[in-house]
């Protein structure tokens, strides 16, 4: 019977002790963190091919990240809203929200203080500017202090990104003025969750004046995060390596822990892809015919006058030999990339009337004279979008027609005999 007593005995005690090991353990899970949730995300729904979309997301996380697919995948960027790459076809993205423990926060980490006042402000044409650093568990850059020499108050851009040098977290901060003789210390919050990894960056991308050391200056790399990594060098231009700087992040403050996360929510950007219109890319035509006589195959058409699809001309615009035309299609209110067609005229019996045709001055301010072999019976003239800005009538062999009247620009003249029509272009200075 006692036997029996110890055994129940000791099983209870057992229960006890597993109970409040349960306990300590949801506890020690209580006090890391709690996994947040993303109740919604929203984009843009459909957007044409080329084009960027703005995502959004509601959450109860600390930070935000983007990725590209369900579990895994690669991290595309970070916060909300998001702005993705150009896309050319549907794509579907994920949003992950991620909370940082709340463990016991360490202070004083990395470099505590210049021990000189050696300044500088970010340059663009190597920006970013910051350290390199590694951490063997997950924690969350609380602050770090800056020491700022500029006279005038200004703001930093920070980012946090990974060794692939996407952006994990970004902030903009407004700082005041600064002494150059007496550097002003201030703190940065910045809150940035950084799980365990290494070759994270912290850097500024823009910033006004604030000290940072040479190696002359500083002891030298690494500088211990207190028990969980290194800061281990400096760091210019998206991951250059730059050891013999420490630049601007001195006194850091972090608070390790585990991260939870929560599920990923899916987001689709369908996209709309606009077939590029058929047809030839060198076509002939006949004087005085217009780009609707063209053969280009493609719905609700739009012609223009240069490769960047600046310049809409109408279909009515008279074709001028040795030029290059671009036209798109349109569906759903998507343009499709641009056809570029070069047209030669054809010259026929017809335009022997007007082959020895000839013309001056060119440039032109007012008075243009054309001469001709036959008689010319009308002068049109047509602005580079189609519009007749003047036309005459004529029966002779040499004109001298007015253009003083007409805006600068280049300009469409058309010349008619008995026989035939031939079209030339002028610059109206």
């Amino acid at each position: 019977m006692e036997n029996i007593y110890f055994l129940n005995k000791s099983f209870k005690n057992l229960l006890s002790f597993s109970f409040l090991v349960l306990i300590s353990i949801a506890t020690m899970h209580a006090q890391g963190c709690v996994d947040p949730v993303v109740s919604d995300t929203s984009g843009p729904g459909t957007i044409c091919a080329g084009e960027t979309a703005t995502l959004g997301a509601t959450h109860d996380g600390q930070t935000l990240n983007w990725y590209d697919a369900a579990s895994g995948g690669n991290l595309l960027g970070s916060g909300s809203p998001f702005l993705t790459a150009p896309l050319n076809a549907t794509t579907s993205f994920w949003a992950e929200s991620v909370n940082g423990g709340t463990g016991t926060p360490v202070t004083g980490a990395a470099r505590v203080a210049p021990a000189s006042n050696s300044n500088a402000s970010v340059v663009n044409v190597t920006s970013p500017w910051g350290l390199a650093f590694d951490v063997n568990e997950d924690i969350t850059i609380n602050s770090v202090d800056v020491f700022l020499a500029s006279n005038t108050s200004g703001t930093i851009v920070m980012q946090l990104k990974d060794s692939g040098l996407n952006i994990l977290d970004e902030s903009t901060i407004s700082v005041p003025a600064g002494n150059a003789g007496n550097p002003v210390q201030h703190t940065l919050t910045l809150d940035f969750f950084v799980p365990a990894g290494t070759d994270y960056n912290l850097v500024a991308e823009s910033s006004p004046v604030m000290v940072r050391e040479f190696s002359s200056e500083h002891p030298g790399f690494p500088y211990p995060l207190g028990s969980v990594g290194n800061v281990i060098n400096g760091t210019i231009n998206d991951n250059d390596t730059n050891s013999g700087l420490y630049y601007f992040f001195y006194n850091w403050t972090f608070t390790p822990g585990e991260s939870c996360t929560s599920d990923r929510v899916e987001e689709i950007v369908n996209v709309n892809v606009t077939d590029i219109p058929l047809g030839d890319s060198n076509q002939t035509f006949n004087s005085g015919e217009t780009l609707a006589d063209l053969t280009v195959t493609g719905t609700n058409l739009r012609w223009y006058s240069d490769a960047a699809g600046a310049n809409e001309i109408p279909d009515t615009t008279v074709l001028v030999d040795g030029t290059t035309y671009y036209v798109s299609s349109t569906e759903n209110a998507c343009e499709s990339e641009l056809l570029a067609i070069t047209v030669s005229e054809i010259l026929n019996v017809i335009d022997q009337s007007l082959i020895n045709l000839s013309y001056y001055p060119t440039p032109v301010t007012d008075q243009l004279k054309i001469s001709n072999d036959e008689p010319i019976l009308k002068i049109e003239v047509f602005t580079i979008l189609g519009q007749r800005a003047l036309i005459k009538q004529y029966d002779t062999k040499d004109i001298a027609i007015d253009l003083s009247s007409l805006m600068s620009g280049n300009y469409l003249v058309k010349v008619a005999t008995q026989t035939g029509i031939r079209t030339f272009k002028v610059i109206k200075k």
